[in-house]
């Protein structure tokens, strides 16, 4: 199954109607494929074996109505998208719907425009769903990345002055990820001696666009000393500057191994420098 398809389980209590559904969405929209269960119970059966990209149900079921077959499923697949597809159109079905959670709310219809309106629901519920999936996966693999590395990124929107740090650099500063700080409160975490350097940087970068790069000492949080590799960019919207951002690295450990070599005797006896 490539990619691009949508694998739908519609749940409905009536067979011929969950046939119809399939058969027309099926006509509508190439990619989406349909699997129909006639209770919430063979419905939870197939979304723990198979995979869904979206859940479409009725809400008047004898077992068990729509938004109950919902809140069975939620704690277990919190962000499917699920549709509530229900003859019932009152102002109080969808109020109650929208309350329990449902990513969308649809009366069913035998127009001939129907179908092609259930498939765009579907469709564009699943791609945010994707996209939203995405963006975590990213989130995760940049926050596992930095951490490996001793890496953060960093960005200062030159208008207002805000700052935005991934996690990364939080963690290098020593501080929780929730801190708010300005461009000089962010400098003067930087060594005495290396305070005036990056102020040099970063307003010259601010002013006249040019990159920059260095290795510099910063005190953290806890008053421990750090060696850290720096840079920045200017970013440009219709030619003028309206940000600059970086990324920071703490070579700490790199740095104590170039100033005190470890050292070890090779095959011949004699100390060599490792």
């Amino acid at each position: 199954m490539t990619s691009n398809q949508i694998r739908v389980l519609h749940v409905d209590d009536d067979p011929h109607f969950g046939k119809l559904v399939a058969d027309r969405l099926g006509r509508e929209a190439d990619q989406i494929t349909v699997q129909a269960a006639t209770t919430p119970e063979e419905g939870l059966s197939i979304l723990t074996t198979d995979p869904v990209d979206c859940i479409l149900s009725d809400y008047e079921m004898p077992a068990q109505d729509g938004l109950e077959f919902l809140e069975t499923i939620r704690d277990d697949y919190p962000d499917l998208p699920f549709i509530l597809y229900t003859s019932r159109g009152s102002e109080e079905v969808a109020s109650e719907a929208i309350s329990a959670g449902v990513t969308d709310y649809l009366q069913k219809d035998v127009g001939p425009s129907h179908y092609e309106l259930l498939s765009n629901r579907i469709t564009n519920a699943v791609s945010q769903y994707r996209a939203q999936k995405e963006l975590t996966r990213n989130e995760d693999l940049l926050a596992s990345t930095e951490r490996l590395a001793n890496t953060g990124g960093w960005e200062l929107d030159v208008q207002t002055g805000d700052t935005h740090w991934t996690d990364g650099t939080y963690a290098i500063y020593g501080l929780d990820p929730d801190a708010e700080l300005t461009k000089q409160e962010a400098i003067e975490f930087y060594y005495p001696d290396d305070r005036g350097e990056i102020k040099r940087l970063v307003e010259r970068c601010i002013d006249t666009g040019e990159s920059y790069e260095a290795t510099l000492r910063l005190i953290d949080a806890d008053d421990q000393i750090r060696w850290v590799h720096t840079n920045g960019e200017a970013i440009r919207k219709n030619g003028e500057i309206v940000a600059i951002r970086g990324a920071i690295q703490d070579i700490t450990d790199l740095k104590e191994s170039q100033e005190h070599p470890v050292t070890a005797e090779n095959s011949s006896g004699r100390r060599r420098e490792t």
